[in-house]
């Protein structure tokens, strides 16, 4: 796959205004791309949505491991370690006031879903034009109206609808990476932490899907376009407005 290509004609079908990012999981013991830059160069720890947004909006290839995250709902949902009690995540979120007691968190966190420990050893991000190594994932921030242009590329070839998730407060980490498990697409709205500590903006979400259905993405945005299907979407403008009672008055008291 020519990824370079693929962000270009992403770029010009749907004009995300920031870089179309590639994600790949590495296992174990592998390295990083050498490229990739992480938080240690600048003496920090992060959460891992705000090298999210450095790598689509500086244009970066970036990098985490473990050690580079002080997000410790990033850690535990990720499984980049392990929760030592079942609960831990559950009593988290009671405890942040995200549900009212700890029968309903426990149920949120089992929706969550986490990633088993040992599925994801570190995280490459990077603008899908300058991919260091073939991606796994891809994401695509951009508006609603974006995001319903890139469903519709995807449906063409595929015939489903995408789904969405969202608790509204974060962890929007685990569903950017959970399109690598599941297969499948998944519109994501970043939740209170992206938002606070990443910068994503107030109309901001995003899509994820595995890097397999590139091909078929963009063949499926070409061919919606040429049936009229576009962004930016094109408001009707033929059509005659009404005349209000004061522009018939000045029309009146008009000559040519």
């Amino acid at each position: 796959m020519d990824y370079q290509s693929f962000s270009e004609e992403i770029a010009r079908l749907v004009r995300p205004q920031s870089y179309p990012l590639g994600v790949k999981l590495v296992k174990g013991g592998d390295p990083l791309p050498p490229e990739a830059v992480r938080p240690a160069k600048y003496g920090i720890k992060i959460s891992l949505c705000q090298w999210t947004t450095t790598a689509r909006r500086w244009g970066r290839v970036l990098g985490v491991e473990a050690n580079d995250i002080n997000c410790t709902p990033c850690l535990a949902a990720l499984g980049l370690k392990r929760m030592q009690d079942h609960t831990a995540l559950s009593q988290y979120f009671l405890e942040m006031g995200y549900a009212d007691r700890i029968e309903l968190a426990e149920k949120a966190a089992k929706q969550l879903d986490p990633i088993p420990p040992g599925e994801i050893g570190k995280v490459a991000i990077f603008p899908l034009e300058m991919a260091p190594a073939d991606p796994d994932i891809v994401l695509i921030y951009g508006t609603p109206a974006q995001m319903a242009r890139l469903a519709a590329g995807y449906l063409y070839h595929h015939g489903e609808l995408i789904e969405s998730k969202t608790t509204g407060f974060g962890i929007s980490c685990l569903s950017a990476l959970k399109s690598h498990f599941t297969g499948k697409p998944a519109f994501v709205l970043p939740g209170r932490g992206e938002r606070i500590l990443a910068g994503t903006d107030d109309c901001e979400m995003f899509l994820t899907f595995p890097a397999g259905i590139c091909d078929a993405l963009l063949d499926g945005l070409k061919k919606t376009q040429e049936k009229g299907t576009r962004y930016p979407v094109q408001s009707y403008m033929i059509y005659q407005p009404p005349t209000l009672k004061p522009m018939k008055n000045l029309e009146d008291k008009l000559s040519d």
